[in-house]
């Protein structure tokens, strides 16, 4: 069934309402902790320097930068393998193997795609506001076949389902008449829109509020394939004029949404920009006032007799010549005897709660022990911190890159970039044969590091075992040292191609279960011809007389 205009038309001015008090709070942190962002109340037609102008201490947007940077090096590497698909359920070495060809093929396809300067942006947005919004789309020009867009705090709000994921974006733009006549053809405008396009000087300057609306749609024919029966729905209406542009459909939400952390039960997010936005505020102000002391204290206020006035050289090397017999000539006053340290240690002070808030050690101790120690030692020093970080790992892995991961993987198979399946990954339904989304296995530094909690539980149980197989041998049997050696080599990072198959390990132990018996055989061949040789004479004859032969 066609939407109904009138009730997306209500549903974006709901949920823009309730995003209201959210944008005034995002402005207010903007301001002091990404101001080239700070777009979400006030807004600026021409380039300005006036925010940053205002800021006399930086450490929040250094911060800020900081924390979203290591999230884009840590979580999306450019230049490391940041994740591995495997299959959906398990499966055997051809799948393994297939899986891990095309996550390869889409690692490239990202690194060829405008991915990685999206993503920081979007990191920006999450670190900085608390939530952060991302759009996946299919690109028809791009060599990679995918096109990105961070889409800016403040023009997009956001509803969750029963299990508190975002399905649900309703995303403002601001559009020309000829950026819309080139999207959905001239035929597809309202009458007020054709007007400004046939307006040359209308035409590249009037912008009209556009929405794009992308949520579960739930009256369908799950029978039909066409896009007005996909999963997702979505919808390109102009709210002001009440006129649908476009309906179609998509078969997994474009738009991925992720929070920093939870807001108690609202549906957009919290940043450690909440938690140092006040320390930031006092950082600023005792900044200027320390700016203002040493003021004056290079250029003191000063009392000029009224004899003197416009008499009083000011700069460097001038003189000024006073009669010392009238007793009046330029003195300062009110420079003080304030200790400038008491506003150092102030300043230091919440320089610090700042860069707690933003874990800015956490990257900054991984910068630096990398080239000192082993990876052992790195990962034990860095595991408490890390417990503090893994939370908002976990988000990312489970609102970004997991549905962005499996989005790409059904636009490549549906552009056909990827080998041809084996048989063992299709599987049949009343659509009919089809290749599930992989299982994501994240591989980049953090994700490594807290997998390796596992590892470490890991070899902790063999190190608690050694004093227990003197007791009962059978305790071995306990452990799957098969399956944990290959899980080892996945959580370290370990390319599938540099693991034995399944077929390969049973062939090496069939291989060495048969030279160990051959050798055991040519052991007992060999005892046998020594103890042969040291048999005397009637011994043999006895033998033989046994065997029904003749003595020699």
């Amino acid at each position: 069934m066609p939407a109904d205009i009138e009730e997306l038309c209500h549903r974006n001015n709901a949920l823009k309402a309730h995003r209201s008090q959210w944008d005034s709070w995002c402005q207010e942190l903007g301001d002091v902790v990404s101001p080239r962002k700070a777009e979400i109340t006030t807004k600026n037609t021409t380039p300005s320097g006036d925010k940053e102008s205002r800021l006399y201490n930086t450490t929040a947007v250094e911060c800020n930068m900081t924390l979203a940077g290591g999230t884009m090096s840590y979580l999306f590497p450019v230049n490391e393998k940041w994740f591995q698909a495997e299959p959906p359920q398990g499966g055997d070495d051809a799948a393994y193997r297939w899986y891990s060809k095309c996550a390869e093929i889409m690692l490239e396809g990202l690194a060829n795609s405008n991915f990685y300067t999206e993503a920081h942006e979007a990191c920006l947005d999450r670190c900085g506001f608390g939530t952060g919004l991302i759009y996946c789309e299919e690109s028809m020009t791009s060599p990679s076949g995918l096109i990105f867009d961070a889409v800016p705090c403040g023009t997009y709000s956001i509803a969750e389902n029963s299990e508190k994921m975002v399905d649900t974006t309703f995303r403002e733009r601001e559009m020309t008449a000829q950026q819309l006549a080139q999207e959905f053809g001239e035929d597809r405008l309202p009458k007020k829109v054709a007007d400004a396009l046939a307006d040359p000087k209308r035409r590249y300057t009037e912008k009209f509020v556009t929405v794009h609306a992308v949520y579960p749609r739930e009256d369908r024919d799950t029978l039909k394939l066409d896009s007005l029966n996909m999963g997702v729905a979505s919808c390109w209406f102009i709210p002001g004029e009440k006129h649908m542009l476009r309906e179609s459909g998509y078969d997994s939400n474009p738009y991925l949404a992720s929070r920093y952390l939870k807001w108690g039960s609202e549906v957009y997010g919290w940043c450690p920009g909440w938690q140092a936005l006040p320390a930031a505020k006092q950082l600023n102000m005792l900044e200027r006032l320390m700016d203002g002391m040493a003021e004056i204290a290079l250029y003191p206020r000063m009392l000029i007799p009224s004899t003197l006035e416009g008499n009083v050289g000011m700069g460097p090397g001038e003189v000024t010549i006073y009669n010392p017999f009238q007793n009046a000539k330029p003195e300062t006053w009110g420079v003080g005897t304030s200790d400038m340290n008491a506003g150092l240690e102030r300043l230091a002070r919440r320089e610090k709660e700042i860069k707690d808030a933003y874990h800015y050690d956490l990257f900054k101790m991984f910068s630096q022990l990398d080239k000192q120690m082993t990876r052992a030692e790195v990962w034990e020093r860095a595991s408490e911190k890390l417990i503090l970080f893994s939370p908002t790992t976990t988000r990312v892995q489970t609102e970004w890159q997991t549905p962005l991961l499996q989005r790409v993987f059904r636009i490549y198979m549906k552009q056909m970039r990827f080998p041809e399946p084996p048989p063992s990954v299709v599987a049949m339904d009343r659509g009919g044969a089809h290749v599930r989304p992989p299982r994501i296995m994240f591989t980049s530094r953090v994700a490594l590091a807290i997998r390796s909690l596992q590892s470490s539980g890991f070899m902790s149980l063999l190190e608690s075992l050694q004093p227990m197989l003197a007791i009962d041998p059978s305790v071995r049997h306990v452990v799957k040292i098969q399956s944990a050696a290959k899980g080892l080599g996945r959580n370290f990072g370990v390319p599938e191609e540099w693991m034995s198959s399944e077929e390969e390990y049973q062939g090496a132990i069939q291989a060495e279960q048969e030279a160990m018996a051959q050798q055991q055989q040519m052991a007992m061949a060999a005892e046998g011809v020594t103890a042969a040789s040291k048999l005397k004479p009637e011994q043999i004859n006895a033998v033989a007389s046994a065997l029904g032969g003749k003595a020699a």
